[in-house]
């Protein structure tokens, strides 16, 4: 018969196993109540204008603390997100037209493809700062 080492013994025995997440969850209970869809909508448009997952904006409103977890999203500039949004087209636009132009055998203008990189570049730290990244 073979004999059992140590870490086969521990591993039978189970004595090495790490205790899952799960394990560690403090939060097990939990609470239901229905709504309206416009009511839905209300609710999770003030979770996130707070910046708050719907769970930790309800815990803030109930209990006054949305919990040790809860982290808080940067608010959305929405109208900063439009305007990137349509630039974003323009780049675009103009990219296809860069390649359309070396796609025919055509030279490639270095000026313009400097331009669109720039724009680009640009229109990155407008999103960085329309998200709360900046």
């Amino acid at each position: 018969m073979e004999e059992k080492t140590e870490k086969t013994e521990k591993a039978a025995s189970g004595a090495e196993k790490k205790p899952r997440s799960s394990s560690k969850r403090q939060r097990t209970k939990g609470a239901m109540v229905r709504l309206t869809p416009t009511e839905s909508a209300a609710l999770h448009d003030r979770a996130r204008r707070a910046g708050l997952s719907t769970g930790a904006y309800l815990r803030a409103c109930a209990l006054g603390d949305s919990g040790p977890r809860a982290k808080r999203a940067p608010p959305l500039n929405r109208e900063l997100l439009g305007d990137a949004l349509a630039s974003l087209n323009r780049v675009g636009n103009n990219l296809n037209q860069i390649a359309k132009h070396l796609n025919t055998g055509g030279q490639p203008n270095h000026s313009q493809i400097a331009d669109t990189r720039a724009d680009l570049v640009a229109l990155i730290e407008v999103i960085l700062e329309a998200i709360g990244r900046h």
